[in-house]
């Protein structure tokens, strides 16, 4: 076994903080002059090899502008993900050749690929340092890749004098920046001097009360762009929705306009002014207005009181007479309607309420916690229409079931959530997503990157019960970036009653370097002892214009003296054959230094091995990794960590829960034809692996994988955002992906009855495992493009099959009110590489999976070296014109092809005991003869192929000596499933028990006696 020790402390964290390489600038490009109107595509990266473009790394941390392969598409790249500083660089064109009194203006976009807004400036100058240059643009990146349009980035710049002048991007973004910018445009303006300028008062006025009306004013422009008085203009032009509705010819400069428009409907529209003079036209000025009733806005302030006593009661504030855009909605004809939002469905609670409060009938408080979703509407009366106007959902979340006992711990492990629900606060424009990126290296943690207009998040964590603490307390850990605008305020839900602010981490007052630090936060003053059925939650605020907010490790605990806690991390599966990693974590979670504690792992309730614990300091936390190997013919086992200390002061967390871990099949082929002598001689064939035919069932990878996928080539096509469950959560949901390992019986956020119900409609076609892919979100516009490649084929002319399901066709399953329909996919083969653009399309029309599994064959000509699947459901383009939803795909059949047998590894009963070459096709067992607890000689054998990517599945098993010595003895009548059944000489008779004659057999490693 092996043991690493983990302590958390901000200054040893910070003590590891890398000091910058030193890299020099390079040397301007002298390159050009080039003539206006110029453009640079970032189509070629010679651009910089060549030094046409230039970077200047102001702050020597070798991290500046390039290319990366990271993103499909015409950009060139800061990537600052291993930024221990805030960027200072800068990316210098070539020469231009400007014109004295000439306006020149730079048109580019950009995205941030990931972290919070990005910061650039434009600048125009002469010379070879840019620091000298004239800042014509300053912007802050806040659009993302992948989620719609560019942020514009321009500036506009008058050449003093005619000569050579350089065009620079200067990129200051803070740490973990990672900016794309989009080609580059450089061309002449006409002369400023008789543009005439904007309107700077445009006005619209709607009717009052929903009447149908506007009136729109402004001032005639009276200057030129550059502020020089206007003699005159030629015509200023008025348009509703970019339709010309006015014309003003040969208006006075200065004079104030007034117009009525009396062709105005319903709805909202958008005014706009042109002015012109000599035939140059001024910027557009735009204004929108919404006229006459409007929809009302969705039910605002929601809040869900606990009672405590299987009653709460829902509260809401009164609709507003100012709708959704601004127009008018009647107060007096509000009705207000109450459901709970289901997987997508919409169940009532009450309707027509003329009030703003609900009462909320038989909350639970026993079992595993969930969130249940309220979703509010509001209808009002319109004039113009029969039919009521209905709102949005207001939404809010409301927790029942048993609050968690302390300590509670939260680490986010492989971006999935440990002891929920956590659920996000829909109220706050900023959204807490899941990092890999974590304090305690596990591969997990919350989130929060800023963007404009989304500077504020909140997460809402489970029901915790601290009536029984003495001291209690919350401690996380969060990423400290000292004096930038970023600010974690943590409030305390109690009783589902009141809210108290128990903390805040104010990153503007931090001081020293970055890094992962701990904070702990008093809960006294929110104590819920002597209350039946109290508990507390926290709320995480994150805050920041800039600053990407990071927590991980929360804990709410009685800070007590003495206090270890242990925890199992074991996978959800291991290969037959094959050791699983099974690691015990120790989190101290007193208050006081901890020593002289030992370690132990279990396997099926016995001890397995111990190790002698480290010294732990408060809040650090010790991994210790465990390898454990089961038997074959073992279906499953179960792991339980333990720490054993006699100062500990609360042992009740001393022991992690039994994890059961299942023991898998692999898909490879394996040895059928297994013989042995009575005196341990072992012979088999060797394997003949071209075209072996192999069937993929996806069981034997690990759950939620999104990569790594044995052989198996997932290729994220289209790179957009893709849908979640809303509150079930797993480990990579809402992660940019192609196709996942989907296991429905390990989501959390849900219970009862409704995981069943789940599971049932997720279930995969055979086994607990199929890939799923999830389409893009329809507000992307970006078609769905996923694909999930084959390992390599034999290359000869076959037919492959495989099975598909769309389990959210509700057309097909019969739902009344369906939202989502059939999935469309295409098939694909390729003759050379996995490279997506090395495939050629079999289909003309794409093939459609329905809620069924479906079985398809599909024929693959000479040459085939792989196949793919390709998910491309998207919205409008889908027959049904629904949004996309999920494609699964389980049990892939084809000739493989790329197999090599590197060697055999023998087992008796059950245990490793020689390793062979692959050339080698016998053994003989020179210990045959020991007692392993069955008697002398009695054994039984099996052998597994090793290949260069993997090991095969189990071969038969053949016995020397008793095969019945120690098999457990089972007494059937009838019909046994399919499995291999032998003779007690170890002669194989068949897979079932079906039709052998009455007598004792072995079958799954038990005697049998049929009668």
């Amino acid at each position: 076994m092996r043991k690493t020790l983990q302590v958390l402390f901000s200054a040893l964290l910070a003590a590891t903080t890398l000091a910058p390489s030193t890299v020099k600038a390079q040397t301007p490009s002298t390159g050009g002059p080039y003539d206006v109107p110029y453009s640079c595509l970032w189509n070629d990266q010679k651009v910089l090899v060549n030094k046409e473009w230039t970077v200047e790394d102001k702050n020597n941390d070798g991290i500046t502008w390039g290319f990366s392969n990271d993103v499909p598409g015409s950009f060139i790249s800061y990537i600052g993900t291993a930024q221990k500083q805030d960027a200072d660089d800068w990316l210098v064109s070539p020469y231009l050749a400007f014109e004295a009194g000439k306006t020149y203006k730079v048109e580019t976009g950009g995205f941030k690929a990931m972290g919070g807004s990005q910061k650039l400036a434009v600048a125009i100058g002469t010379g070879d340092d840019p620091t000298t240059y004239k800042v014509v643009g300053d912007y802050t990146i806040s659009a993302t890749y992948g989620g719609g349009g560019a942020t514009p980035v321009e500036g506009e710049f008058i050449a003093p004098t005619t000569g050579k002048y350089r065009v620079a991007f200067h990129c200051t973004s803070n740490q973990r920046a990672y900016l794309l910018l989009l080609p580059v445009k450089v061309f002449a303006q006409a002369a400023l001097a008789v543009r005439p300028a904007a309107v700077n008062d445009l006005n619209v006025e709607v009717g009052a009360k929903g009447a149908v009306s506007a009136k729109v004013s402004f001032t005639i422009p009276s200057t030129d762009y550059a502020g020089n008085p206007l003699s005159s203009l030629t015509r200023v032009q008025l348009y509703r929705d970019y339709v010309v509705v006015k014309n003003f010819d040969s208006p006075k400069p200065g004079e104030k306009v007034v117009w009525q428009d009396e062709e105005v409907l319903t709805g909202e529209h958008t005014y706009s002014v042109i002015s012109t003079a000599n035939d140059l036209r001024s910027d557009e000025v735009v204004k929108k207005a919404y006229v006459g009733y409007d929809r009302p806005l969705p039910p605002q302030n929601i809040k869900i009181h606990d009672n405590l006593d299987g009653t709460a009661a829902i509260t809401w504030d009164p609709v507003s007479e100012v709708g959704m855009h601004g127009g008018y909605v009647d107060p007096k004809t509000a009705e207000y309607c109450v459901y709970t939002l289901e997987y997508g469905y919409l169940r009532e609670v009450e309707m027509g309420l003329a009030e703003t409060k609900c009462v909320v009938e038989k909350v639970n408080y026993d079992g595993a916690q969930s969130a249940v979703q309220y979703a509010l509407l509001t209808y009002v009366d319109s004039p113009t229409s029969d039919t009521a106007v209905v709102s949005d959902y207001g939404r809010e979340a409301f927790l029942i079931g048993q609050a968690h006992e302390i300590p509670y711990y939260e680490s986010f492990a492989n971006k999935s959530l440990q002891k929920g629900p956590w659920v996000i606060d829909a109220n706050c424009a900023g959204k807490f997503g899941l990092s890999e990126d974590a304090q305690d290296e596990d591969a997990g943690s919350l989130v929060f990157n800023p963007s404009t207009g989304s500077t504020l998040a909140c997460i809402q964590g489970p029901k915790v019960d601290i009536a029984n603490a003495g001291n209690p307390q919350i401690v996380f850990w969060y990423y400290a970036y000292p004096g930038t605008d970023g600010k974690i305020t943590v409030k305390v839900n109690r009783n589902g009653q009141e809210m108290v602010e128990v903390g805040t981490v104010d990153y503007s007052t931090l001081t020293g370097k970055m890094g992962w630090r701990s904070v702990a936060m008093d809960l006294k003053s929110v104590s819920t002892a002597g209350v039946k059925n109290g508990y507390i939650r926290p709320y995480f605020y994150a805050e920041g214009l800039s600053t990407s907010i990071m927590i991980d490790n929360i804990k709410i605990y009685d800070a007590i003296e003495n206090n270890l806690a242990a925890d199992i991390d074991a996978p959800a599966h291991v290969q037959s054959g094959k050791a699983a990693q099974l690691n015990v974590k120790v989190t101290n979670l007193g208050t006081a230094k901890a020593s002289g504690y030992k370690v132990h792992l279990f396997i099926d309730g016995k001890k397995f091995e111990t190790e002698e614990g480290e010294d732990l300091e408060p809040n650090a936390v010790a991994t210790y990794e465990f390898a454990y190997t089961p038997k074959l013919h073992v279906g499953k086992f179960t792991v339980r960590g333990e720490v054993e200390w006699a100062a500990d002061m609360f042992q009740a967390n001393n022991k992690s829960i039994d994890y059961t871990v299942e023991v898998v099949s692999s898909p490879l082929p394996a040895i059928n034809d297994l013989a042995a002598t009575d005196k341990g001689v072992l012979t088999w064939s060797a394997m003949d692996v071209d075209g072996v035919k192999v069937t993929d069932d996806f069981e034997s990878y690990t759950p939620w994988s999104i990569a790594r996928v044995g052989d198996w080539t997932l290729y994220d096509g289209d790179k957009g955002t893709v849908y979640t469950f809303g509150g079930i959560q797993h480990p990579n949901s809402g992660v940019a992906q192609a196709y996942i390992v989907f296991n429905p019986w390990q989501v959390s956020g849900i219970t009862g009855s409704n995981w069943q119900m789940f599971a049932d409609i997720f279930a995969p076609h055979s086994g607990k495992q199929s890939m799923m892919s999830t389409g893009t979100t329809i507000d992307t516009g970006t078609p769905t493009n996923n694909w999930l490649i084959t390992p390599e084929l034999s290359g000869e002319e076959q037919t492959i099959s495989f099975w598909v399901n769309a389990p959210g066709d509700e057309i097909n399953r019969g739902e009344q009110s369906p939202n989502s329909g059939p999935e469309t996919f295409d098939i694909y083969y390729s003759e050379d590489d996995t490279n997506a653009n090395s495939f050629i399309k079999i289909n003309k029309d794409s093939y459609e999976a329905v809620y069924k599994w479906t079985k398809y064959d599909i024929a693959l000509p000479e040459g085939a070296k792989y196949f793919a699947i390709v998910h491309t459901s998207t919205g409008s383009l889908t027959s049904y014109n629904f949004e996309p939803d999920r494609l699964c795909v389980d049990d892939v059949t084809y000739r493989a092809g790329g197999l090599r047998v590197m060697g055999y590894n023998v087992y008796r009963d059950g245990v490793l005991v020689k390793k062979l070459d692959g050339k080698t096709t016998t053994w003989t067992d020179e210990k045959y003869t020991d007692d392993n607890g069955y008697g002398a000689g009695n054994h039984k054998y099996n052998v597994i192929v090793v290949y260069a990517n993997g090991e095969s599945n189990v071969s038969n098993t053949v016995y020397v000596g008793d095969p019945a010595a120690g098999v457990d003895s089972v007494v059937v009548n009838g019909v046994k499933t399919n499995n291999r059944v032998y003779t007690i000489n170890g002669k194989y008779v068949g897979n079932s028990l079906k039709d052998v004659k009455q007598g004792l057999y072995i079958q799954n490693g038990k005697k049998v006696v049929v009668k």
